[in-house]
Order: structure tokens, then C-alpha cells, then sequence
């Protein structure tokens, strides 16, 4: 047996000295120098040591060997889990879980909004990623944004999430609209607790929910400033659109049709039926520019993902109408060094990974946006390309601005005619306070109040992951229906030489992506967070823990994380945060020193900061398949299996 009382008192020795004292392995074991707990030993953490020999943990290790599930909250993980315990696959459960929870975090993931997916098929055998971005209204002209400028009644998008709901449900499922959507009936008309972080959030987009009446008496139903947490918080109005969207399906199956049929009929009563017509009649009321016509001809699509391989894993996002292509750019750089080498989170690994960031911020600036409109120049995604680019990255000086965009075309590091300075000239820089839930999600003067995310495994060798965002504090929800359109058409850009510029019918580059990491053939982990433009970082720093440094899921995800800010946000031309690289302070403080020695501007999350991403995680054991589900424990994320 091994004296794991002994092992935790040197782990804890070492935290509170900052010194990984060196101690006798026991006969047989892993001399205590080697594995997770060596690497991780010099940070002062308050969390626990991560070791195969430490009983201690912030939560259990969730596994099971028929189907796991995590999620932003228990509500939706308990709906999504009872899925698969009553036989449903991996498709049903996140279609269930996907539903339940937007009706949970109307606050930052709300019905409706935007909502990429990607999946493994097990059935099909392949990797398939539905558009989760809607397309901009027919009169959302450049010209019309350049007068009357971005607002919370202009940016309204046309909602993607229910199509991809239905879509996912209709061609991998095997439950009805109906059954998938009793628990989210549920939670509308019988309530759910509010919980601390939605809070929190109400109270601090309290003006903006003033401002539309019918948000004010939604939010605040006891009275403005008297919400406690335990309040019960109803949606009739949201149980009054399932049970619209049910009776569609019902009555196109009393007609003798399929169940494809009766999930279509539920989509076309959304998109097409009562609720898309007073979609239009309150966008015309408010000077809005939503019309009927452009729900009524939503249609979104199945397409391939994009993908890269990395040291054996292929990994996939969605393309450019997400946020995915940024660390496909980002693994491509990273594939040509020795991470390993660098040492763990030291100042010379955090400064190499902070610069791929910024080379991935300034191409996808650039060149990124809906491919349907701006088709990605050749040679981007290519690893030729990444070479060029890592040309640029001094080992010991950062970049004080973003970098200025390459051209993958001539194979160029940097374009010709690209700029060398994204600050606004005259400009103070800004940093965004990382503890407030508004600047989150958010492109200059349109801010957002981010995300939620879930992912799902079955014993079928089935993958589910799923991105959910737009909330509905400060923009508008549609009177009688309970619920909104969301924000995201503030993530356009306004500057026509850009890829991601506004255009009618076209898919901002949202800043959400799910990403699905294939090993040999079969599915490994899906992941995917919450956090605005932090979320590709995020995942970037988790993925490394799992794949380079050996870490199990819920130790990748407690490690501390950093993020740079060194870009204009998405949807903005401007970089307000210069050479700005946050940390959590459980990274010692003199690898900040460090790396404010190379020029980064060093500046502090606290110890744990929801700002650096809460991923949910899905990930198979490739040697005994047994699968784990992990969910962040820097927000209120829930995980099950069986």
C-alpha cells in the first residue's frame, strides 16, 4: 500500500513553500519527480495536488461505460442523463440537455440564439459539424450600420439554435421533438432556483433590463433589486412556444406522418408559424430590421468541419463562421515545437503560447469570416503557412500590439500593406475588468453576456458537443413567448476589407466553437466553453494538459490558465488592450515577473477567474473505454454518468 498521507503532506509542503521537496518513492511506484504531480508541484495553488496517488479532489472523477454528460448546469445534465438511462443515445440526451439548458441561462445562453455543434456518428462514421450561426437580416446593410451604428434592438440575428436542436434530433436521434423537450416544458412552467451566478449577472445588467418592459417584469418578478437566490424563476411564456412547437408535431403525426416530418412540422411552427410573425411585429414597432421573411426562410446546413492534426490527434472545429479556426492556426504553429521541453506553464511556455494567439488573432482578423461570402485565401490552414508565421516570435520579447496579418497565398509571413499598429491613434488603452459578467462575449459598443456549453459521450462511440450562446438581459425579449434574438450580429465587422465585415444573409464570425479530438480513428474528447474571444485559449491550454502533459480531464480543466488580450474583439477594429496577458495567480508570481520582463503587460484573474473559461469536457480512455465527463468548477457546470 502506498503512504498516500505521506504523498499529500509533501504536495502540501510544496505548495505553501513553493519547493517540490524530493522524497523516497515507494518500491514499485513512480519516483513522486515524475508525472503530474512534478510538473504542477512549484504553483502555490489552493486547489488541489493533481496525483494517481492523491484521494483529495474539488469533485469526483465522473465515469461510466454507457453514456456521460456535463454541462452549465445540473438541471440540464440531470435532463440529458435521464436520456440515456432510459435507452436514448448520445443525440437525444443533447438535444434534451442542449434545450433545458437555454430555458436555465435566459441570462447568457438563452432561447434563442446561436448554438455550433459538432459530432462523431458513429452510425455514419465520421465527424460532422451543423451551422450554428444564424444569417443577418435582409436589410442589415453595411451602409445601414455605418448610419445608425450597432444596438441591442439592431443586432438581433436570426436564431440558429432550434434548427440545429431539431436538425441533430431529426437525423442521429430517435425521440421526437415532443419527448426531447418535456424537461425544458418543465423547467418554464414549473421554474428552477435562481441560482448565485445568474445573480449576480441580473444585477449587473440591471439598467439594460429596465429598458425593455417586458425583460424588467421577466427578470425581476418580486420587484426591481428584491431577486434573492432560491427565488423561483417561471417562463409561461416559454412553455406557451414548446407547447406551440408541439402541437405543430402532433398534428402532422395525427396525419399519419414520420417522425422527420413531425420534427419538421415543430421547426416550421417557430421559424414560420405565430411566434416569427411577432418577431416581425415587434421589430417593426421598435425600428428594428427582423422581418418575417427572414425567419420564415432560415435554413441552416450539415458541412465539414475544419480539422488539423497534432502529435497523432486529429482535431475538428467549425469553420469560419465560428471561432474555430483560430486554433486550428494556433496547433499548426504549436506542432513545431518541443512543448514538453519548455517545462509546464514556465514563462518561456506561456510567452511562446500567448504569441501563436496573437498570429492566430491577426489572420483570422483578417481573413475569416462566413465562407460563404469570404472563402478562406489558400494555404491559411496549411502547416507551410504556420511555419512562416512562428518566423515572427522573438523567444524573448512579446508583441506589443497584434502582430500585423500574414498572406498563406504568396506564403509570406507578413502581407504586404498590413498594418503595424491596431491602437487607436491617440488612444489610451483599456483593459476589460475580468471579473464583470458584460465584458465577457463582447465587440466594442455591443456588449454581450457570454455563454454556456455541453458535451455528451455514448456507449454507441457516439460524440456530442455543443456551444450555446445570446442572452436576453439588455436585448429585447418578443412579448407573450419568452424568448429573445439575442446580440450577436455585434461580432460583424464594419470595415469592408475585412473577411467578417456585415452583409446581408451572412453568419458573423461568432466567438463560439466546440471542438472534437479524434485518436486513431475513434472518438477522444469533446469540449467546449463559455468565455467571448477566451474560449479557443482556454480550450488550446485544456487540450495541451490532456494530450502533452498527461493530465486526466478534471485535472486539465483546474490547472491555472492565462489569456491574451493583444486584439481588437471580435466585431471591433480597434485593440484596446496592447500587449495585455492575463494570469491566475496561482501561476507564481515570478513567472509574471518574467514575463513582463519580455514586454507583456502582465495582469492578475485572482486565483480562480470565471473570465479564463469553464469548459465541459467528454473524453474516452483509449485503452479500457471507459469514458469520463468533467465540467469546470469556475462556474456552476454539472457532470453524470453510468
Amino acid at each position: 500500500m502506498k503512504p498516500l498521507s505521506r504523498m499529500v503532506a509533501v504536495a502540501t509542503l510544496a505548495l505553501v513553500t513553493g519547493c517540490a521537496p524530493t522524497m523516497d518513492a515507494p518500491e514499485g511506484s513512480a519516483s513522486a519527480e515524475e508525472g503530474v504531480l512534478a510538473t504542477i508541484a512549484p504553483f502555490q495553488s489552493h486547489g488541489p495536488v493533481h496525483d494517481a496517488d492523491n484521494v483529495e479532489a474539488m469533485r469526483p472523477r465522473v465515469m461510466g461505460t454507457h453514456g456521460v454528460i456535463s454541462s452549465g448546469h445540473y438541471l440540464a445534465s440531470q435532463a440529458g442523463y435521464d436520456v440515456l438511462r432510459a435507452g436514448g443515445n448520445a443525440f437525444d440526451a443533447g438535444v434534451t440537455a442542449g434545450m433545458a439548458l437555454k430555458a436555465l441561462k435566459m441570462d447568457y445562453a438563452g432561447w434563442t440564439g446561436v448554438a455550433p455543434l459538432i459530432v462523431y456518428s458513429a452510425s455514419e462514421d465520421r465527424v460532422i459539424s451543423r451551422v450554428g450561426a444564424g444569417t443577418s437580416p435582409a436589410l442589415a446593410t453595411l451602409d445601414y450600420f455605418l448610419e445608425h451604428g450597432k444596438s441591442p434592438i439592431n443586432n438581433a440575428l436570426i436564431p440558429a439554435d432550434v434548427d440545429v436542436w431539431l436538425a441533430a434530433l431529426d437525423r442521429f436521434g430517435t425521440l421526437s421533438f415532443s419527448e426531447a423537450a418535456q424537461p425544458t416544458l418543465r423547467i418554464a412552467e414549473e421554474g428552477y432556483h435562481l441560482y448565485k451566478m445568474q445573480a449576480w449577472m441580473i444585477e449587473d445588467q440591471q439598467e439594460g433590463i429596465l429598458a425593455l418592459p417586458y425583460n424588467r417584469d421577466f427578470w425581476f418578478p418580486r420587484g426591481v433589486g428584491e431577486q434573492r437566490v432560491g427565488d423561483l424563476m417561471v417562463n409561461a411564456d416559454l412553455g406557451r412556444l414548446i407547447r406551440y412547437m408541439m402541437e405543430a408535431e402532433r398534428e402532422a403525426l395525427a396525419a399519419g406522418g414520420s417522425r422527420s416530418e413531425g420534427i419538421r412540422a415543430a421547426r416550421d411552427a417557430f421559424y414560420r408559424g405565430d411566434p416569427a410573425r411577432d418577431v416581425d411585429r415587434f421589430f417593426r414597432e421598435h425600428d428594428g430590421i427582423v422581418r418575417y421573411e427572414d425567419m420564415a426562410g432560415y435554413e441552416s446546413r450539415w458541412e465539414e468541419p475544419l480539422g488539423t492534426s497534432f502529435h497523432g490527434y486529429d482535431v475538428f472545429a467549425g469553420d469560419g463562421w465560428s471561432q474555430g479556426p483560430r486554433i486550428i492556426l494556433m496547433l499548426n504553429m504549436l506542432e513545431n515545437y518541443d512543448l514538453r521541453a519548455l517545462g509546464y506553464n514556465t514563462p518561456e511556455y506561456i510567452h511562446l503560447l500567448s504569441q501563436v494567439i496573437d498570429l492566430a488573432m491577426a489572420d483570422t482578423h483578417r481573413y475569416v469570416g462566413d465562407p460563404d461570402f469570404a472563402p478562406a485565401p489558400k494555404g491559411l490552414y496549411g502547416k507551410a503557412y504556420a511555419r512562416e508565421r512562428i518566423g515572427l516570435i522573438d523567444e524573448t520579447s512579446a508583441f506589443r500590439d497584434m502582430p500585423p496579418w500574414g498572406d498563406p497565398e504568396r506564403m509570406e509571413a507578413v502581407a504586404d500593406g498590413a498594418p503595424m499598429s491596431f491602437v487607436a491613434p491617440g488612444g489610451r488603452p483599456h483593459v476589460a475588468a475580468p471579473g464583470r459578467p458584460g465584458s465577457g462575449d463582447a465587440a466594442e459598443g455591443a456588449p454581450s453576456v457570454d455563454t454556456s456549453s455541453l458535451n455528451v459521450m455514448d456507449a454507441e462511440g457516439n460524440l456530442f458537443s455543443l456551444t450555446e450562446s445570446d442572452g436576453h438581459t439588455f436585448t429585447p425579449m418578443i412579448p407573450g413567448w419568452g424568448f429573445g434574438l439575442g446580440n450577436r450580429m455585434g461580432q460583424f465587422n464594419l470595415d469592408p476589407d475585412l473577411a467578417n465585415v456585415m452583409a446581408p444573409g451572412k453568419r458573423p464570425r461568432n466567438t463560439n466553437s466546440p471542438l472534437l479530438v479524434m485518436m486513431d480513428g475513434q472518438p477522444f474528447m469533446g469540449l467546449s466553453t463559455p468565455g467571448g474571444d477566451q474560449q479557443m485559449q482556454c480550450l488550446l491550454q485544456v487540450f495541451l494538459n490532456v494530450v502533452v502533459w498527461g493530465m486526466s480531464p478534471e485535472q486539465a480543466l483546474d490547472q491555472p490558465r492565462f489569456g491574451s488580450y493583444n486584439f481588437p474583439p471580435t466585431g471591433s477594429e480597434v485593440n484596446l488592450n496592447p500587449a495585455v496577458l492575463y494570469m491566475e495567480d496561482r501561476i507564481p508570481a515570478e513567472t509574471a515577473e518574467a514575463l513582463r520582463a519580455m514586454g507583456h503587460d502582465v495582469r492578475s484573474w485572482g486565483l480562480w477567474n470565471w473570465r479564463a473559461g469553464a469548459p465541459t469536457v467528454s473524453w474516452r480512455d483509449p485503452d479500457t473505454g471507459v469514458m469520463t465527463a468533467a465540467g469546470d468548477v469556475r462556474r456552476e457546470t454539472a457532470s453524470l454518468g453510468f
